[in-house]
């Protein structure tokens, strides 16, 4: 293959995956998830219950053009895109041919493919992906510019997820061994002060994360290192998975042409200027690795150290080898394909058999009638809330307002704390849409009298839980105290300013 060919191909490439992304962007319907982040850009902040706030700043932006789905998921339609063609023109200068099938091998793989949904790992991959990129012209050009610039990019990508802490801690470990091993002192001297301006640049973006924790109740610290990991423990079924995921994303046959070439993969790089790329690739993995000793590793949690692989493949594989893995990586992508046309062509009345799985997907494809339900009930002067913050999120999606979340609801997604004042609703009906029955004995506690009446839509089952005279104080006690035992103990170590939780409902008890 020749590289005018080569080019040609990354070229049609290129335009006929960013087609078809536009086309999955369109018909899938908006998940709970990417209705929440939505949410965020709704409300502007330094930061949000979750993670710290870029994902929320890139979609605020998006607003001013309209909440279409195909908008709000510019950014991951355009990802793999952006940094395909970044690939390619990094290393086009050093082999054309190889450079087209490396960027090939990146933008036709499953995930890129796929993955046009709205994530906390769309402005992280990005930004880290940019960052490496001005360091590498850092490292080559010797400019302080170009550190900083580096410094900046990575500030950027710890405000999109606390993952960019991975990258930082990999910079750090590949200056000890540059620096160790140089052999000018004059150079060594100008890589320390590179690489302290690198991480100066990044102490602003974390001042502003400390900032708004401090302020918040150190939601983000608590959310990450406490409250998501309650249970956690040790299992080598969490450890399979891992690896397991892994042979996935790399594929067979390139992990099968790197064991081949196993004995020389690290003289090559060391013989190559592209030795940086293995420390921010290979460091963060091995720390994914050992974390998934006790924690089931997302595969989009890797996804932000990917693109550095194929960078690194470009020195490890010939070029035969990276046509053969090519070959395999579009049949692979070709099958994922007919599986989501496959799975898209089935009438929906085909997935009835599992009742849950059902009934949350009548829900996502008709939100429409689910408003349109509960305006009724809106305009009888009922409060419109649900228990469960996918769905809360997914009906202010659609409807344009926020939906509380009644009840003590999950770890995950409380930014409605945030939102809501429960305190306002106090002698006001209030309508709870839910995908289950219960016993509303447990609402009895906070509600005057209460009633439930379902309805189905699609031959899916619903419950409309009608609460009348809604008692704050009720509420109060058997709400909202355990969800502040629960979600709103700072450790001791952690100064803070006044927590705005406690602040709303226990005034009494804030010092």
């Amino acid at each position: 293959m020749n590289s005018v060919l080569a080019e040609n191909m990354f070229k049609a490439a290129l335009l006929l995956t960013l087609v078809l992304k536009v086309f999955l962007a369109g018909i899938i319907p908006m998940s709970g998830d990417e209705a929440y982040f939505i949410v965020w850009a709704n409300h502007p902040d330094l930061g949000f219950y979750d993670h710290p706030p870029m994902a929320g700043w890139f979609l605020q932006l998006l607003l001013y053009l309209g909440s279409d789905e195909i908008i709000m998921r510019l950014p991951a339609i355009l990802l793999s895109t952006l940094i395909s063609i970044g690939i390619y023109k990094f290393l086009k200068p050093y082999d054309e041919t190889k450079a087209a099938l490396v960027s090939l091998l990146f933008l036709i793989s499953p995930l890129n493919i796929l993955n046009v949904l709205i994530t906390t790992d769309t402005p992280l991959i990005l930004f880290a992906f940019l960052s490496v990129m001005a360091l590498y012209k850092a490292l080559q050009q010797g400019r302080m510019v170009w550190y900083a610039l580096s410094g900046a990019l990575l500030g950027l990508a710890f405000l999109s997820k606390y993952f960019a802490v991975l990258l930082g801690f990999a910079y750090f470990i590949y200056a000890i061994f540059l620096i160790k091993n140089g052999r000018k002192m004059d150079e060594n001297g100008r890589k320390m002060i590179g690489f302290a301006l690198l991480f100066a640049m990044v102490v602003p973006f974390i001042l502003i994360n400390v900032y708004w924790n401090y302020t918040h109740c150190w939601d983000n610290i608590l959310f990450n290192l406490y409250n998501r990991h309650e249970g956690d423990k040790w299992s080598w079924d969490k450890v399979a998975l891992f690896w397991g995921g892994q042979i996935y994303l790399i594929t067979p046959p390139v992990i099968y042409f790197l064991f081949r070439r196993r004995t020389e993969l690290v003289k090559k790089i060391k013989e190559s200027e592209f030795s940086v790329f293995a420390y921010v690739f290979l460091l963060p993995m091995a720390l994914f690795a050992l974390l998934s000793l006790f924690k089931v590793i997302g595969l989009h949690w890797v996804l932000a150290f990917y693109p550095f692989l194929y960078v690194l493949l470009f020195v490890w594989l010939s070029r035969d080898e990276l046509r053969k893995s090519l070959k395999f990586m579009a049949w692979f992508t070709a099958i994922h394909l007919l599986a989501v046309a496959a799975i898209a062509m089935m009438p929906i009345d085909t997935w009835k058999q599992n009742s849950r799985l059902y009934q949350g997907m009548v829900f996502m494809l008709e939100t429409d009638k689910f408003v349109e339900q509960a305006k009724k009930y809106e305009a009888q002067d009922f409060v419109l809330t649900t228990n469960s913050y996918s769905m809360s999120a997914i009906f202010a999606y659609h409807y344009g307002k926020n939906f509380p979340v009644v009840g003590i609801g999950s770890r995950h997604a409380r930014q409605d704390d945030m939102l809501t004042d429960f305190r306002e609703y106090d002698g006001r009906n209030v309508l709870i849409v839910r995908k289950s029955d219960q016993d509303l004995a447990q609402y009895e506690s906070y509600f005057e009298s209460v009633e439930s009446k379902p309805f189905e839509l699609s031959g899916a089952k619903y419950y409309f839980v009608l609460g009348y005279g809604f008692d704050y104080e009720g509420y109060k006690a058997s709400v909202l105290r355990p969800i502040k035992e629960m979600y709103y103990q700072i450790p001791d170590y952690l100064p803070h300013a006044p927590c705005y939780f406690c602040v709303k409902y226990f005034p009494e008890e804030v010092s």
